[in-house]
C-alpha cells in the first residue's frame, strides 16, 4: 500500500515495509496561502493511503487535507482515508441557535469527496465519524500493550467518567486488570467529592486512561484525589494529548507520576505509535 502524509510523516516513518511512502511537500507563499505537491512517482500509482492528523493549526492541516484529496482525485487514484486526531470532534452538539456544528460540518465535508474509505481514531463522538461515513478505530489496545510493560502494582485502570468507562474497560480487560470511573458526589453546596465509583485503590498503581488530554484540568483533580487515598502510582494517558495551556505543569503539581499518549498529536509524551492501528487495517 502506497502511503502520504503532511501532518502524520512519524507515524509513517513507522510502518513496515509493506507500507511504501509517497512524498508530499506544503509551501507557504508570501501572503499566507499554502502549496501542496506530491513527488513525481504519484503519476504510477492505482491506490493511496493519506494519514493525515488534524491538529494544532488544524484549520492548515484541513486544508492540506483537501488540496491533497484534490490533487489525488485529478490523477484518477482511489484514496483510502485515516484521520488520526479529528478537528473539531468536541463541537458535535448545537448549545445555541443558528450556531454551526462544526465538528458535523467538517466530517460532511470530508463526506463530499469519493473516499474508498475513511477512519477515526478514538472520536471523542461517534455522531461525527457517522456523518462522514467513517469507521472508528479503537487505540487502547496499544495503550493496554504500553501499560502491561511498565508492570504496575496490581493495576486499576480508571476513566474520568461514566462517559469514557468503555476506554477503561477495553484497557483493563487486555491487561487482566480491574477497571473503574470516578464519580462526583456533592456534599454541599459548593464542595463536590470525586473518588473511583468502587475500588479501592489504596496501594495500588492506578492508570487514568480518556481520549484526550486537553488542559489538564480533570486529570489533575483525579489524581490528586487517588493520591489523598492513599494510590502508589498514578499515571495520565489519552489517545490525543493536546496538552493545551500549562497542562504538563497542572499534571506534575498535582503529582502525576508519568503521562503518556500515541502520536496521532506528536509531542515528548508520544510514546506510543498509532502505526500499528494503520498496519491492522491495511
Amino acid at each position: 500500500m502506497y502511503v502520504t502524509s503532511l501532518s502524520s510523516k512519524d507515524t509513517l516513518r513507522k510502518l513496515d515495509g509493506d507500507f511504501k511512502q509517497i512524498e508530499c511537500y506544503f509551501e507557504r507563499f508570501p501572503d499566507g496561502e499554502g502549496y501542496v505537491r506530491f513527488d513525481e512517482k504519484i503519476k504510477n500509482i492505482k491506490e493511496i493511503l493519506i494519514v493525515q492528523s488534524l491538529y494544532y493549526p488544524q484549520d492548515e492541516h484541513i486544508m492540506q487535507l483537501f488540496f491533497m484529496i484534490d490533487a489525488l482525485k485529478d490523477l484518477n487514484i482511489k484514496i483510502n482515508l485515516i484521520i488520526p486526531y479529528m478537528a473539531y470532534a468536541r463541537q458535535d452538539k448545537r448549545f445555541k441557535d443558528w450556531e454551526s456544528v462544526s465538528g458535523i460540518s467538517l466530517a460532511k465535508m470530508i463526506d463530499k469527496f469519493d473516499i474508498e474509505s475513511k477512519y477515526t481514531v478514538d472520536i471523542h463522538d461517534m455522531k461525527v465519524t457517522k456523518a462522514m461515513k467513517g469507521e472508528n478505530l479503537s487505540a487502547m489496545p496499544l495503550i493496554a500493550d504500553y501499560l502491561t510493560n511498565l508492570n504496575l502494582k496490581e493495576p486499576v485502570i480508571i476513566s474520568p467518567d461514566k462517559g469514557s468507562v468503555e476506554r477503561a474497560k477495553i484497557v483493563a480487560d487486555q491487561m487482566d486488570a480491574e477497571f473503574d470511573h470516578l464519580e462526583k458526589t456533592r456534599i454541599s453546596g459548593d464542595i463536590v467529592e470525586i473518588r473511583p465509583k468502587e475500588i479501592n485503590t489504596k496501594g495500588r498503581d492506578v492508570a487514568i486512561v480518556d481520549d484526550i488530554i486537553s488542559t489538564g484540568g480533570t486529570m489533575a483533580k483525579a489524581c490528586e484525589v487517588l493520591k489523598r487515598k492513599g494510590t502508589l502510582k498514578v499515571l495520565s494517558g489519552a489517545t490525543h494529548l493536546l496538552m493545551i495551556s500549562n497542562a504538563e505543569e497542572r499534571l506534575i503539581k498535582a503529582g502525576i507520576d508519568g503521562i503518556f499518549g500515541t502520536d496521532s498529536i506528536p509531542s515528548k509524551f508520544s510514546e506510543i505509535t498509532i502505526a500499528k492501528i494503520v498496519e491492522e487495517v491495511f
